[in-house]
């Protein structure tokens, strides 16, 4: 998955810079992974292989957290630019749904059922979390 939305990042690095930086139709979801489909499968493919409910949101915030960071970064070093996020996204003459940002769940119920934590801010937490566990990495290689 990391490596199919890299590629995307890569091919649209203007675009990716602006998806990655507009909220969403369901704004509790995390960029890069916007799509309920691929977050439901994410969700689905992790509490299958026995992580806890907490256990797969946690993984959730930090995948789309390093993947983001990451993605963001070489979008810029390709040339993409980011407007503010406070600035609306023109979406020129494109149709836009009437039910943009009522975004149904029926199809994804490991996101319905998750989102009560999905939805919680946890940002310094997860700052902290990814933070250490890149630190333990560099003592990981400098020790070998």
């Amino acid at each position: 998955m990391a490596h199919e939305v890299r590629g995307i990042a890569i091919e649209h690095p203007n675009a990716f810079s602006l998806v990655a930086t507009r909220h969403p139709a369901a704004p509790w979801l995390r960029p890069p992974l916007r799509s309920v489909e691929v977050v439901n499968t994410f969700l689905t493919a992790l509490t299958g292989h026995g992580f806890t409910d907490a256990q797969a949101v946690d993984a959730y915030r930090s995948f789309s957290s390093v993947l983001l960071g990451h993605l963001l970064r070489e979008s810029a070093v390709r040339g993409a630019e980011a407007a503010p996020v406070e600035e609306p996204l023109d979406e020129g003459g494109a149709d836009v749904p009437e039910a943009d940002g009522q975004i149904m769940l029926d199809d994804a119920p490991e996101v319905r059922r998750l989102r009560p934590l999905i939805s919680q801010d946890r940002s310094d937490e997860v700052f902290e979390v990814s933070l250490e566990a890149l630190l333990d990495r560099l003592n990981l290689e400098l020790s070998q």
